[in-house]
């Protein structure tokens, strides 16, 4: 590509993520997940067409790990002080991802008053979105890396290395063409609450702290499926290998006592 041609294709990247981040983080009172955890129960609200496909890809996520990935969970990383609280009114404690319906056209509706936080999904999402707004010509080699969500792009294989902070064994290489890597660990974000270490990825269904002492790294097509294995994997470790194949995608797995570990779609 021309110079002129690469910094106009990075410009519409970026406008991508910042999209993405105005509608859905969690931190900006005028988001998308904002507006939906203010509303509380009752009247649907609509919410822009990208959050829904979002909300959607995390419903099936949650509807095929039987909860374990579940974005109501951001009650806990209040809780736990993760996430900062919202002034909106407090959650159900009994609400999880069953208490969201979603509607075309792009209608959003709580059962239950409740908290959600895309997170990860949706960064995996945005590095997806910079890639297509990119429209790159056939030919031209992009990597593009949000705080450890990468695509990659391109005629060329590149190069990761996989460094788990509790790991201090062999450092596995990986060359990746066309797909995308997400990686999910707790070791170096966990904290003490009640005398107990917990980290930012908790297992949906007990609502407990996973992979304080773990590090995954899922690669998959989309940037957006690969970060929501993370979290999946990190409560199940192989068990979720089923899932991974469903998905044609592949996990590398340190759980800090047997070392690494490859299992899913291993090609």
């Amino acid at each position: 590509m021309q110079d002129a041609g690469a910094l106009q294709a990075i410009e519409r990247g970026f406008a991508a993520v910042a999209e993405v981040h105005r509608l859905m983080s969690f931190h900006e009172p005028d988001s998308d997940v904002s507006r939906l955890n203010r509303a509380g129960a009752g009247g649907a609200i609509m919410v822009d067409p990208q959050t829904f496909a979002v909300l959607e890809q995390a419903q099936r996520m949650a509807e095929d790990s039987s909860g374990i990935f579940d974005i109501t969970i951001a009650s806990d990383l209040v809780a736990w002080g993760f996430l900062p609280k919202p002034e909106e009114r407090l959650p159900d404690p009994a609400a999880s991802w069953r208490d969201i319906e979603l509607t075309a056209p792009n209608n959003v509706r709580f059962h239950r008053p409740l908290w959600i936080d895309l997170g990860g999904i949706a960064k995996g999402y945005a590095v997806d979105q910079a890639m297509h707004a990119m429209a790159l010509p056939g030919g031209a080699q992009c990597s593009i890396n949000a705080g450890g969500d990468i695509r990659i792009a391109g005629p060329a294989a590149e190069r990761i290395l996989l460094r788990a902070s509790n790991g201090g064994d062999a450092v596995p290489i990986l060359e990746i063409e066309n797909a995308s890597l997400a990686s999910s660990g707790g070791r170096d974000h966990q904290r003490e609450i009640s005398g107990k270490a917990v980290g930012p990825h908790l297992d949906g269904t007990t609502r407990g702290s996973v992979g304080t002492r773990s590090f995954v790294s899922v690669v998959a097509e989309d940037c957006m499926i690969a970060d929501a294995l993370t979290k999946i994997v990190l409560a199940q470790g192989a068990a979720a290998s089923d899932l991974l194949k469903r998905h044609d995608a592949t996990a590398y797995f340190h759980d800090g006592i047997a070392g690494w570990q490859t299992f899913g779609a291993v090609n």
